[in-house]
């Protein structure tokens, strides 16, 4: 789940089972129509559009062996959000999972899970593939511990017509909330409780759901966020490009970065930015897709820093200008988050991370934090992460961390 993730087709050639049922003014709604024993039947979704949250579309999958054994019910998605970048509609697509049986009273509390890195195309989207490749056991974990989920892909990817914001946390936080909004209309039992978890990128995307739950998420009820290794403030990577520090998961990313950047940018010219080998390969830097998942790691593994520094002191102060814009935190929580990092993290530099949790605690967020001592960023321990989650329904207190608190 960290920035050097290869997304890899595992397409299943079972066709989605769906089935069509009339509206009170004799339209036709798209249901459910359980694929293995097991599944919830569930009635037909809410396609009313009243604006963000609400569904476009609504396709069963089938193909993910993880999800199957958990007898979850789960489709793709296609709901409306904001941009972070100008407000703008957008469209955005995902995965909700249901879990069988009988919902608790109220209904099932909903898990927003925010994926890691996949890449910036389109094409990049995790729910275009069935089998959810990286994914699926993190799903089933959750459906397993009482929890519907709903995964966004994140803006750009997935739905044609829109760019993906590789790192702007207002688009991602949007996102995250709207799934939710998404996900309780597609025919189950769903509370408006909640919760938010992801690692790296989607680390980042849960820590933005609570920053953004204050300003955008009313009618819901958050009550807490696990953000892993959240690449929370990557302004950093501007500067480490000009002094050539950069390591080889902070290039990927920088490449991500500029390529959204120059999408929502139109004046921002690549070619300061960018020279030799890496230019000369930057749409196989880009790809998510290879023959072969070898070939696109050898393609990245030939990058150097000096095909990445600013061409000027001016260039690089845009960069981390506009990196800078686009990090958290923006808005003071209003609900407990939990941080989790590694000191040997090679992607979301310490100093990085340790100032955005500074500016966290600084406005009076309220955070617990866990500080791992010679992890990095994909060998975290995530083990008491669910159960974490879980006593959030519960209204159990959460420690403080930051100084000066309790």
């Amino acid at each position: 789940m960290a920035a050097t993730t290869i997304l890899v087709a595992g397409c299943s050639s079972t066709a989605p089972q769906t089935r069509t049922a009339p509206n009170d003014d004799g339209t036709a709604v798209k249901t459910f129509e359980p694929v293995f024993t097991g599944a919830a039947q569930l009635g037909p979704p809410d396609l009313v559009d009243d604006g963000p949250g609400s569904l476009v579309s609504v396709e069963v999958m089938h193909g993910s062996e993880e999800l199957e054994d958990a007898n979850a019910t789960y489709a793709r998605i296609v709901y409306r959000s904001t941009s972070g970048v100008d407000d703008s509609p957008t469209e955005v697509s995902g995965v909700v999972a249901i879990p069988p049986g009988q919902p608790p009273k109220g209904g099932w509390p909903i898990i927003s899970f925010g994926h890691g890195t996949t890449g910036v195309l389109n094409k990049c989207a995790p729910s275009r593939f069935p089998t959810l490749p990286g994914n699926g056991f993190m799903m089933q974990a959750m459906v397993l511990n009482g929890f519907a989920v709903t995964m966004t892909d994140y803006q750009g990817l997935g739905v044609p017509g829109y760019y993906h914001p590789f790192l702007d946390s207002k688009t991602f936080g949007n996102n995250m909330i709207d799934a939710v909004r998404a996900a309780r209309r597609v025919g189950a039992d769903l509370s408006n409780q909640w919760v938010a978890f992801g690692h790296s990128l989607g680390g980042m995307a849960a820590w933005a759901a609570a920053d953004r739950a204050g300003v955008y998420g009313q009618g819901l009820d958050l009550k807490g966020s696990l953000a892993m290794a959240p690449a929370a403030d990557m302004a950093g990577m501007a500067d480490a490009a000009w002094n050539g520090t950069l390591t080889a998961d902070q290039r990927v990313a920088l490449v991500f970065a500029l390529q959204s950047l120059a999408w929502s940018h139109p004046d921002l010219d690549l070619d300061r930015y960018r020279r030799g080998y890496t230019a000369e390969h930057w749409d196989q830097l880009l790809d998510c897709l290879p023959p072969n998942i070898d070939d696109i790691l050898a393609v990245r593994s030939k990058m150097t820093n000096s095909d990445l520094k600013p061409e000027t002191p001016a260039d690089r102060d845009r960069l981390h200008d506009l990196l800078a814009q686009m990090a958290l935190p923006q808005n003071k929580l209003t609900t407990p988050l939990l941080v989790i990092y590694g000191t040997e993290d090679t992607l979301v530099d310490l100093p990085w991370f340790e100032s955005a949790v500074n500016r966290a605690c600084a406005q009076g967020d309220r955070l617990q934090i866990e500080k791992s001592i010679g992890q990095g960023h994909s060998d975290l321990d995530s083990t008491y992460g669910l159960p974490w989650l879980r006593d959030r329904l519960t209204g159990e207190t959460v420690p403080d961390s930051c100084p000066g608190q309790s």
